[in-house]
């Protein structure tokens, strides 16, 4: 059972993790999605994208689980990015029940595209740290990413 104290009631809310982490969410998600527009993707297509072009093909379960996309939300995704030329679906080699996932060449270019342009938005919103504090960063995310995981 959480105990609230009174040094916690009256802490900043720019000293915690959690609100700058929501507040940070929310601002990048916007900004990332606006980069995304100029090629007619969705943040969560991105991803889904970027884990083919890492991966190569996958289920759609494991898909799913890799880009952190809900099963039910994947299949519309599914669908949009097959219709746009950038994936297609097949059966799957070794299990007749499970479909496959491929990038196409259409998709294979695009998410190049995409990608430079994260890497150029990346620099923007990393411009002045260090590597090593860009570094220190990401291990610091990935730890809260593993706690939140855990809970």
């Amino acid at each position: 059972m959480m105990t609230n104290h009174a040094s916690d009631e009256l802490r900043p809310f720019g000293e915690s993790v959690a609100f700058m982490l929501s507040i940070l969410g929310t601002i990048e998600t916007q900004s990332f999605r606006a980069l995304m527009t100029s090629l007619s993707l969705e943040p969560r297509s991105f991803g889904v994208l970027r884990v083919l072009a890492e991966v190569g093909p996958l289920t759609q379960h494991r898909l799913s689980e890799l880009a952190h996309v809900p099963a039910s939300t994947l299949v519309a995704l599914l669908d949009d990015l097959e219709t746009g030329g950038l994936i297609t679906r097949c059966p799957h080699p070794g299990d007749r029940r499970a479909h496959q996932v491929l990038l196409t060449t259409q998709g294979r270019e695009v998410i190049d595209r995409a990608t430079a342009l994260a890497w150029r938005h990346e620099e923007a919103i990393t411009a002045g740290f260090s590597s090593a504090e860009r570094q220190g960063l990401l291990a610091a995310l990935s730890r809260i990413l593993q706690n939140l995981n855990d809970q």
